[in-house]
């Protein structure tokens, strides 16, 4: 080696050695500043590091400045912490499901998975395989009308009564020969004309017409309001050709029982009237006056008598 290159190398190393003599000195101070300015108290995003200073001082192995130190160095933490609030690895600022139960999977945006896309997360849902497009409840299975056990989707008889056994498609097992819904094998009244509600047992359900057909005490005159209701009956008859009704007539308590049963006869003969005016042929309807007997209402009170004070429509398979 050279003369000039020895006092090169001379140079550099006294240069290295103030470098780091001056490196020595000034980054203990350096280090509490930058770590005070970033303390955790001021900083919250640093609270997962609690009792990590947000920089560290690294020593240099091998590197001694002049007065024998060892030479130091400070290393930070590049990004800050972004907490995730309910702990499904999905950081709050990307999480679009924030407060997911905890043990709940996610997907990449932090919501629970739904599997068959019926709106009910996977685990709130007990029936996680139902096809795509298929209405589905709050417990994420699918809708059964009519509670026989077969899903809406699936069911070919959607308003089977309650009870009865089905098959694989929602129908009945029994044959149901007049086609109310009930099968043949419960069906009370198994000839029941096409078109009319049926109880649960296949009989005709009586039409009460207590809310539009009353009357005044001691009258069989038909109000105003009576023709609007009756009006609906003509048209229910006119859509049901073989249909046939009972009109029974009733009263209030009030009075002699013979002249109340009178008095129930001329009301039910008073709306037979009416719809035989409006076309109904009469043959299609029978009246029947049962007076007192059969109270829907307390004759104690001026409202109650008011409501047994009425007729009502009933299909000739009715008592």
């Amino acid at each position: 080696m050279t003369f000039r290159d020895k006092v090169q190398v001379r140079e550099e190393d006294m240069k290295n050695k103030k470098t780091m003599a001056i490196m020595a000195i000034f980054t203990p101070l350096l280090l509490a500043v930058y770590t005070s300015a970033l303390a955790e108290d001021d900083h919250p995003l640093y609270a997962p590091y609690k009792g990590w200073p947000p920089c560290a001082v690294m020593t240099g192995e091998g590197d001694m400045a002049p007065d024998g130190r060892s030479v130091t160095g400070v290393i930070c933490r590049s990004t800050l912490f972004i907490p995730d609030s309910d702990k499904d690895g999905v950081p709050d600022d990307k999480d679009q499901c924030p407060n997911t139960p905890p043990g709940v999977e996610v997907d990449e945006v932090g919501c629970p998975l739904d599997s068959d896309n019926d709106g009910v997360p996977d685990y709130l849902d007990q029936c996680p395989d139902t096809p795509m497009g298929v209405e589905v409840g709050e417990d994420g299975c699918p809708l059964d009308s009519d509670g026989d056990g077969v899903p809406d989707y699936l069911d070919q008889c959607p308003d089977t009564p309650m009870g009865v056994e089905v098959n694989s498609q929602g129908c009945p097992l029994s044959v149901d020969s007049d086609g109310d819904g009930v099968p043949d094998d419960i069906d009370e009244c198994p000839d029941t004309a096409y078109g009319v509600d049926v109880d649960e047992v296949g009989c005709p359900k009586p039409v009460v017409l207590e809310d539009g057909v009353h009357f005044g005490f001691d009258s069989a005159k038909l109000s105003p309001n009576a023709h609007t209701i009756l009006d609906k009956v003509v048209e229910n008859m006119r859509t049901y050709p073989d249909l046939e009704i009972t009109i029974a007539g009733h009263t209030d308590s009030t009075g002699n029982a013979d002249y109340n049963q009178r008095l129930s006869q001329l009301r039910a003969e008073a709306a037979m009237n009416y719809l035989a005016s409006k076309g109904i042929d009469p043959s299609r309807m029978e009246a029947i006056g049962y007076g007192e007997e059969r109270p829907i209402a307390s004759n104690s009170t001026k409202e109650g008598r008011a409501k047994n004070r009425r007729v009502e429509l009933q299909t000739h398979d009715e008592d």
